[in-house]
């Protein structure tokens, strides 16, 4: 496999396991994308001649010496299915 899809395949896979971590709230929305922007440099480290490139900060990084909660949606159980 060439080297470029190495590095794609695994950071779409960083970055869904940290939206699975996210959306269970393992962690929070900050610290996703901290370790995103992370992964990002190190996978582009390697690369000859390609610019490392950090994403701007989102508002909600700006604010990390006040963390606030992300908030979550009420889950609802699904319906049970109708007798037939």
């Amino acid at each position: 496999m060439p080297d470029k899809l190495k590095r794609t395949l695994l950071g779409a896979v960083i970055a869904v396991a940290l939206a699975a971590a996210v959306s269970y709230g393992l962690i929070s929305q900050q610290t996703a994308d901290k370790l995103q922007t992370e992964a990002n440099q190190t996978l582009n480290e390697g690369q000859p001649g390609s610019p490392s490139q950090q994403p701007a900060p989102s508002p909600e990084a700006q604010n990390s010496g006040n963390p606030q909660p992300t908030p979550r949606e009420p889950t609802q159980p699904n319906p049970a299915p109708a007798a037939r």
